[in-house]
């Protein structure tokens, strides 16, 4: 449990405000981290009690599909495979497994894989066009805000997720481009240097210079940088910062049409309209294969949640406290 729920618990601390945290909030961690570990020994002891066996040559093909990720370095660049397997075993090394042991857990996980197939995954069918469409309607009347009766709150969480992202999609959505100086809150001298080059770009751009040229060579955002300062197409509020959504979303903006320079908690910003999508109505047609997936992948996940329930009942579990 502890080699388990360490990282989990190391995470939180570092991601999660120290006045946010609490030691209800970590047992709570702990706990969920055990009833999976209880979980796993259940599916494999089902395993085992169904005579799975795994293969030689699943297993060795399940160890390449593990190793994969150490074929590049943390950079991303390619590495031999001689450097590729001294990675894997410093890896294994930390983690304290010797390569039989690794092996032995391979296995074990392509067992409790066989054993979800096959009393799990190969009963659950692909729903009905009727059961679909039913779903769709439940969505329509949840984004226009009308009372759905006799939901879960599992339910009415999925629908909520799923109405807010179908919001998005059918919004109006624009693209564009933009050049970053950044700077950090509060750090005066450098905000005024931000400023005094985003303004020195402002003035290459109104002089006629190619904006996707200038983002290359200018901004400072890695992520879009190298695609000439191009985000893509993104609705209101995706990025976060509410001086650029008054610019792109403001009614008299025409495609082509480029900002002056947008001062917000990361920086100063010149955005450029690239092209707008106006906002269309949701059709069935157009997420109904989406959707026939959707509740497929739901339908496992209950039978799953109902398969180990019923494996836990079968069982005899002790839980000692956890500290």
């Amino acid at each position: 449990l502890e080699r388990e729920s360490d990282p989990f618990i190391a995470r939180y601390k570092k991601t999660t405000p120290e006045k946010d945290q609490s030691s209800e909030k970590i047992a709570s961690l702990k706990k969920e981290i055990l009833d999976r570990l209880v979980e796993e020994k259940l599916l494999l002891q089902e395993s085992k009690n169904k005579k799975i066996r795994i293969t030689r040559v699943e297993i060795e093909r399940g160890i390449e599909q593990f190793k994969e990720p150490f074929m590049a370095d943390e950079a991303g660049k390619p590495r031999s495979p001689i450097q590729a397997e001294k990675a894997f075993q410093e890896q294994l090394s930390k983690e304290g497994l010797t390569q039989d042991q690794f092996n032995k857990r391979v296995e074990e996980q392509l067992m409790k894989v066989r054993l979800i197939e096959m009393d799990v995954k190969s009963k659950v069918e692909m729903p009905k066009e009727e059961e679909v469409k039913k779903y769709y309607e439940k969505i329509k009347m949840k984004m226009s805000g009308k009372a759905i009766e006799n939901l879960s709150p599992e339910e009415d969480a999925d629908l909520a997720q799923i109405s807010k992202y179908l919001e998005r999609m059918t919004g109006e959505q624009v693209r564009i481009r933009h050049i970053l100086a950044r700077a950090k809150k509060g750090d005066a001298a450098e905000r005024a240097s931000a400023k005094k080059k985003i303004e020195s770009v402002h003035q290459k751009v109104k002089a006629g210079e190619d904006f996707a040229f200038l983002a290359k060579k200018y901004s400072d955002d890695p992520l879009s940088k190298d695609r000439g300062g191009d985000l893509g197409f993104v609705a209101k509020n995706d990025m976060g910062l509410p001086e650029i959504d008054t610019f792109v979303f403001g009614s008299a903006i025409k495609e082509g049409d480029a900002s002056g320079v947008i001062e917000t908690e990361i920086g100063y910003h010149l955005v450029k309209l690239v092209e707008k999508k106006s906002p269309h109505p949701l059709e069935f047609e157009d997420i109904s294969d989406d959707l026939k997936n959707y509740v497929a992948q739901r339908t496992f996940t209950q039978k799953l949640e109902n398969y180990l329930k019923g494996l836990r009942t079968k069982a005899n579990i002790k839980f000692n406290p956890i500290s």
